[in-house]
């Protein structure tokens, strides 16, 4: 089943992993994957380096992750350093590979690059890059967006417009960017919805691990940090469990509020988001899909 069938039939949950950098991160991956599968996700999805610099990681761990362990995998793939043919190629590989569902981004630069430069013979949006995988391929195609603003947009209002876009050129379903107030991704999707936004959004949510990383997800997303996290978080001291418990707030009202699908962070590490699905399926708010 499409994860397009399956977000029709309610909300959704996946999880995020990145390709790991070094034998031991693999390892960590691995374990990672072991413990996740059991939660029963409906589909999980494998970042793409800056730069394209993990692309045959990202091939690799997709294809292995729907093969061997039988969930749906989702590569991202991004504009960054190449040209059409060398996209074509990917996703031929990808295809080949099983995979049926595609990330479609812009992607950041390169390390060192402070701006985005496309290849010369490539794509400049990612909405070109939506245009270009559904002309040729038949994959279902997701999409990011930022429900509190593109650090790079001018206004909300034209973020928006960007994704109605996105999904004019055939964008399925889209993932947003991490966030800790649920208030501005509610506004953000019944705003959307007003301009003939259809397609479901679907909530990034980070579990926090550690206090030091919210000046990070501040400068690399944009994201708010409420006053009610900081204060919530308190001094430091067993954060680890706070942003579970956090977290699983969020998600919580989230689904309440008819979320059409949950996408945990998982930073390659299980035991967050481990904790944060068995609470949601505790307070029965998440169920788990009946293959």
């Amino acid at each position: 089943m499409s994860i397009a069938e399956k977000l029709k039939q309610g909300p959704t949950l996946s999880y995020e992993f990145f390709p790991p950098k070094n034998p031991a991160a693999w390892a960590t991956l691995y374990g990672t994957l072991a413990e996740t599968t059991k939660l029963g996700p409906d589909f999980v999805s494998v970042t793409y380096g800056a730069g394209g610099s993990t692309r045959s990681k990202t091939v690799d761990i997709v294809g292995r992750i729907q093969g061997e362990l039988g969930i749906e995998a989702m590569a991202h793939l991004t504009c960054v350093g190449h040209s059409r043919e060398e996209l074509r190629g990917i996703l031929q590989s990808l295809w080949n590979a099983g995979i049926r569902h595609v990330l479609a981004l812009r992607g950041d630069p390169p390390k060192g690059d402070t701006a985005f430069r496309p290849h010369p013979d490539g794509f400049e949006h990612a909405t070109e890059l939506i245009r270009f995988i559904k002309e040729n391929f038949s994959f279902t195609v997701g999409c990011a967006f930022y429900p509190e603003k593109h650090p790079e947009a001018k206004t909300l209002e034209a973020d928006m417009a960007f994704l109605k876009l996105k999904q004019d050129n055939g964008a399925d379903f889209a993932v947003s960017q991490l966030f800790f107030d649920n208030g501005n991704f509610l506004r953000f999707r019944d705003e959307a919805a007003k301009i003939g936004i259809t397609m479901p959004l679907l909530a990034g949510v980070m579990p926090v691990l550690e206090i030091t990383q919210l000046p990070r997800f501040r400068d690399l997303s944009g994201c708010v940090i409420p006053d009610a996290l900081v204060k919530f978080l308190g001094d430091g001291t067993d954060t680890q469990q706070k942003g579970v418990d956090y977290a699983t707030r969020q998600c919580r009202e989230l689904l309440d509020n008819g979320v059409s699908g949950l996408h945990l962070y998982c930073l390659n590490k299980h035991q967050s988001v481990v904790q944060i699905t068995a609470n949601l399926r505790d307070l029965g708010v998440l169920t788990r899909r009946v293959p």
